[in-house]
């Protein structure tokens, strides 16, 4: 079994020694999950890091979400990534006790070896910003199932009620990657999707993901994800709940 540089301990005499643990890996739905959120607002983070802004050689990532639908966080912290979080619940900020309205909620993960692994996929150093960058894996073909999607919908896509269709929001990666994942869209699963040029606020260009919004298109994105979705999270499908 795989081993990874975990967390410094104490012998016996109270010497600090290094540890290492089993890279344990993590359960296939989860992972599937998992990618689908890296593909949206989820993250993978070092809380200890050293004076040059990298991690330090003895601590593990762990994944961070935030996200502005109380019924998703609930439902990923509960269901989905229940075994890789501890007991402390999702919280609310701004801190209610501000008297300010809660836009959003977060939790994050333990620290583990094997999400150390999957940081080293989706993840480059940049020396010019001294942190790290987020990017598309080139295998992402290899990786996105329809829970993955589901996932990515749930948490960065939208339906946009003029187009009839949905759009995934891709701000943060760059046109080659939304391309990218276009392709791997047709090539998987036979979607059809198109890029949609975006200038943001401040002048910035981004690119997003425009399924295509022909009836066979729409149904078979429908059927491949709605058994992944969560009910309350359906209008981004444009579906009613059955009541």
């Amino acid at each position: 079994m795989s081993v990874l540089p975990t967390h410094l301990g104490r012998d016996k005499k109270g010497r600090f020694i290094g540890k290492t643990l089993p890279l344990v890996p993590l359960p296939p739905k989860l992972v599937e999950a998992l990618l689908g959120e890296l593909l949206g607002d989820g993250h993978l983070r070092f809380n200890k890091k050293g004076e040059d802004g990298k991690p330090k050689s003895n601590t593990n990532a762990q994944l961070a979400m935030t996200l502005k639908s109380k019924a998703y966080v609930d439902y990923l912290w509960q269901e989905v990534y229940k075994t890789i979080c501890n007991n402390t619940p999702p919280h609310a900020w701004p801190n209610p006790k501000t008297g300010k309205p809660v836009s959003q909620y977060h939790f994050a993960s333990k620290a583990l070896a094997s999400l150390s692994q999957i940081h080293n996929q989706w993840y480059v150093w940049s020396n010019t910003l001294k942190k790290f960058i987020k990017i598309v894996p080139l295998n992402i073909g290899e990786l996105l199932t329809p829970i993955g999607l589901a996932h990515w919908i749930m948490g960065d896509g939208y339906w946009d009620n003029s187009a009839k269709t949905v759009v995934i929001c891709t701000d943060n990666f760059t046109l080659s990657e939304v391309e990218l994942l276009i392709t791997v869209l047709k090539s998987k699963f036979n979607l059809t999707a198109t890029v949609q040029r975006r200038i943001k606020s401040n002048k910035d260009i981004c690119w997003r993901i425009r399924f295509s919004g022909k009836k066979d298109n729409i149904d078979l994105l429908r059927v491949l994800v709605k058994p992944h979705f969560i009910p309350s999270m359906f209008y981004k499908l444009n579906i009613e709940i059955e009541k």
